[in-house]
C-alpha cells in the first residue's frame, strides 16, 4: 500500500509513530514444435500486464529487453528472512533481510540468490557502466557494497595489481591505516611489501572507514574487477551494486531464457469450490511439475496440444507443495507456492488470483534465498518471497508453458485455507475500460452528499480508493505505538482495532469470530472481509472521516492565498492529511515509505481523481 499507515480512534486519522511487522515470514505463500522463443519483439504492453511484453507463438512473454530489477512491480507483502544464529560466522556474511510492500526485487535480493541463475557476479562495474550509461566519475565508493565487507588483505587478493601499489596512491588503504595505527607508515612503500612486513595489518576492515569522500577511482582497478573476486559478494543487495539494477535481463551474464517451447491456451478459469484434480502442470524442482491438488483447487484449465489439454495450473496462491533444497530447505516450513519455472530457476511463476466471474486469471513471481561460498553450501529455502505482479491471462488466451515434464503424481499439495468463491479483478476487462468506474459501490454515488464546503464525499471516497487500495484489500498485521494491533481493511485500510469498525463486523453474523481471528494476527482474505466489511459499510465510515479531514481542512490557511482552503485546494489539504495524518505539514515534499510518492503528489493525485469521479457519477 503507497499510503502511510495511519489509526483512528475518534474518526480522525493520526499516523503510526511505530509500525511493527509480527509475522516474519509470510505464511499465504503463503500444441507447438519445442523451440525457444526469441525475446527481442517490439513490446505490446496489456492493461492488466505490470511489465512489458511481447509475443511468441501468439503468446505473451515478458518482453526482458525491457525489464529490469528496479523497474519490476512491487512486492505485494511485506515480510522478512531472519538468519539462524551461526550462519553468519559459516557465511562470512549475513543473508537476513526485510521487505516492505511496493519494493521492488534488487531492494532485497542479494548476488548470492542468483550466482547459478544469471551469474551477476561476473559482471565488473566497468561492464555495468557500458551497458547503462552510468558515469562511474561521479560515484561514491560507499555506494559499491562489496567494499564495506573488505579488509586490506581480501582487497589486494581481489585486485592483485595493488600489490605494487605505493599505499600513498591508495587514499582510503593510506587512511585506514593512518585511523589504525600509532606509528606513521612509510606512505612510499608499497602495500605488498607493508603486509609481508606485517601481516597482522591484512586484518583490518574498511567497515570502520567513512567512505563517502572517495570516488571509484580512488582504488586503482576496482572499477575493472570481477565482483566474484571480491570476499563476501553473495551478502551484498543488487541495488547497493552501482548501476546493476538497470541492467536488462537480456544482457546479464546468464542471460534469462525460455526453457522449454511449449504453448497451451487458458480454457477456463476455477475457484477454490473446485476439487480432486489430478492431472496438473504444476509443483516444484523437489516434487516435480504434476502434483495433484485435492481440496480447494482454483485452477485454470488448459487446452492445447495432448501433453496440456485438460490439465490443470493449480493456483500457488490456494496451494502450497514442498520446495527448497540443503539446509535452507527447511524454512517457511519447507512450503512454497506451487507453480512452474518457464524462465529457468531464479524464480519461480505461480497462478494467484483466479476470477471465475471474470474469467481471468493473474500469475505472480515468487523468490527464494540461496547461501553459497567456497567454503560451505546451505542450499536454497523454498521461493517464498513474493508475490510480485506478472502477467494476466483472461479464458481462451494462449499462454506460455515452457517445458511439460510431469513429476510425481503420488504426492499432493496442501491448501493454504485461503477461499476464492467471487472474487473479481478490480480492473477487469470485461466491466467498464474507466478505472474510476469501478471504484463505487453498487449504490450510485450521490450528487447531493455533500460537505459544507460543496466537496461531494463520494467523489472524494472515490477519488482516495483510486489511489490506495480495492475494497477486498486485507493489509499486513501491524501494532502502533500504543499497542494496538490488527490490519488495516478495505480501500481506505481501516484499522481493524477500530471501535467503530469492529462494531460494524461484530454487528454481521460471524464477525465476532471473523475479528477474533484477525486479533490474532491469522491470514484471512479479502472475499471473508468484504461478507462483515462491505463496500457500502466502507463508504459510510468513510463518510464521517472525510467530514472531520474537511473541517480540519477547511479551518486551516492556505499559504498560496493565505486565504482558507476551498475548492480543489481543500480536496488536495483533506487528502494530503488522509495521507499522512492531520499534523502533516502543508505541500510537504515528504515521501511514502517506498519514496513514490510525495504528500504534495499525493494530493494533486486525489483532486484529479476526484473531478473524473465527479464527471463519472454526473455530477456538475
Amino acid at each position: 500500500m503507497k499510503r502511510l499507515k495511519f489509526l483512528n480512534t475518534i474518526g480522525l486519522c493520526l499516523p503510526i509513530s511505530i509500525l511493527v511487522l509480527i509475522g516474519i515470514i509470510p505464511e499465504n505463500v503463503l500444441s507447438q514444435p519445442n523451440t525457444v522463443p526469441i525475446l527481442n519483439s517490439e513490446s505490446q504492453p496489456t492493461l492488466l500486464d505490470s511489465i512489458p511484453t511481447t509475443t511468441w507463438s501468439g503468446a505473451k512473454l515478458p518482453n526482458w529487453v525491457n525489464i529490469t530489477f528496479n523497474e519490476m512491480p512491487g512486492i505485494s507483502e511485506s515480510g522478512s528472512f531472519i538468519a539462524p544464529s551461526g550462519m553468519q560466522d559459516q557465511l562470512g556474511y549475513d543473508p537476513s533481510r526485510t521487505w516492505s510492500v511496493g519494493q521492488t526485487p534488487d531492494q532485497y535480493m542479494m548476488l548470492g540468490d542468483f550466482q547459478d541463475s544469471f551469474k551477476l557476479q561476473n559482471f565488473s562495474l566497468s561492464e555495468i557502466s557500458s551497458m547503462t550509461g552510468l558515469d562511474l566519475s561521479k560515484v561514491k565508493l560507499d555506494s559499491f557494497g562489496v567494499i564495506k565487507l573488505q579488509n586490506i588483505g581480501s582487497l589486494v587478493k581481489a585486485i592483485p595489481s595493488l600489490n605494487q601499489v605505493p599505499i600513498a596512491d591508495i587514499q582510503p588503504v593510506f587512511d585506514l591505516l593512518k585511523s589504525q595505527l600509532i606509528s606513521p607508515v612509510d606512505p612510499a612503500i608499497k602495500i605488498g611489501q607493508l603486509l609481508k612486513q606485517s601481516p597482522h595489518l591484512q586484518n583490518l576492515e574498511f567497515k570502520s572507514l567513512p567512505m563517502d569522500g572517495y570516488g571509484l577511482d580512488a582504488i586503482p582497478g576496482l572499477e575493472q574487477t570481477p565482483i566474484a573476486a571480491f570476499k563476501d559478494w553473495q551478502g551484498v543487495k543488487i541495488s547497493n551494486i552501482p548501476g546493476l539494477n538497470k541492467v536488462p535481463f537480456n544482457e546479464f551474464p546468464n542471460p534469462i531464457n525460455a526453457v522449454g517451447g511449449t504453448v497451451g491456451k487458458v480454457d477456463i478459469a476455477f475457484g477454490t469450490d473446485e476439487q480432486q484434480r489430478e492431472y496438473t502442470i504444476s509443483g516444484s524442482h523437489k516434487e516435480g511439475f504434476a502434483v495433484p491438488c485435492h481440496k480447494d483447487c482454483a485452477h485454470v484449465e488448459l487446452s492445447g496440444g495432448t501433453n496440456v489439454l485438460g490439465k490443470a495450473w493449480v493456483s500457488g496462491k490456494y496451494q502450497l507443495v514442498n520446495g527448497g533444497k540443503g539446509f535452507l530447505g527447511s524454512v517457511n516450513s519447507g512450503k512454497e507456492p506451487t507453480g512452474r519455472h518457464p524462465f529457468g530457476s531464479a524464480f519461480k511463476v505461480v497462478v494467484w488470483d483466479v476470477s471465475e466471474v471474470d474469467g481471468i486469471m493473474s500469475q505472480a513471481l515468487f523468490f527464494r534465498v540461496c547461501m553459497r561460498n567456497q567454503f560451505v553450501d546451505l542450499g536454497c529455502t523454498p521461493y517464498f518471497i513474493g508475490p510480485v505482479p506478472f502477467m494476466t491471462y483472461k479464458e481462451k488466451e494462449p499462454i506460455f508453458l515452457g517445458s511439460i515434464t510431469g513429476g510425481d503424481e503420488s504426492s499432493v499439495s496442501t491448501p493454504t485455507g485461503l477461499k476464492s468463491s467471487g472474487f473479481r479483478f478490480k480492473n477487469s476487462t470485461n466491466a467498464s475500460v474507466n478505472k474510476l468506474s469501478n471504484l463505487l459501490p453498487a449504490i450510485k454515488g450521490d450528487c447531493k452528499k455533500l460537505h459544507s464546503s460543496g466537496t461531494n464525499i463520494n467523489a472524494l471516497s472515490a477519488a482516495l480508493s483510486s489511489i490506495d487500495e480495492n475494497y477486498d484489500s486485507v493489509g499486513n498485521y501491524v501494532c502502533d505505538s500504543f499497542g494496538n494491533c490488527g490490519r488495516g481493511l478495505g480501500t481506505i485500510q481501516f484499522m481493524s482495532y477500530r471501535p467503530d469498525v469492529r462494531s460494524i463486523i461484530t454487528s454481521k453474523n460471524g464477525g465476532a469470530e471473523f475479528l477474533a481471528r484477525v486479533d490474532k494476527g491469522e491470514l484471512v482474505t479479502g472475499e471473508e472481509m468484504m461478507q462483515y466489511f462491505s463496500a457500502s459499510d466502507q463508504e459510510t465510515l468513510f463518510a464521517k472521516d472525510a467530514t472531520a479531514l474537511l473541517d480540519l481542512a477547511a479551518s486551516q490557511i492556505d499559504p498560496t492565498t493565505g486565504q482558507p482552503f476551498t475548492g480543489e485546494r481543500l480536496v488536495q489539504r483533506a487528502a494530503q492529511m488522509h495521507f499522512g495524518g492531520p499534523a502533516i505539514s502543508i505541500d510537504a515534499g515528504m515521501s511514502d515509505i517506498q519514496g513514490k510518492l510525495s504528500v504534495k503528489g499525493y494530493g494533486e493525485k486525489a483532486v484529479a481523481s476526484y473531478q473524473g469521479a465527479m464527471q463519472l457519477m454526473g455530477c456538475n
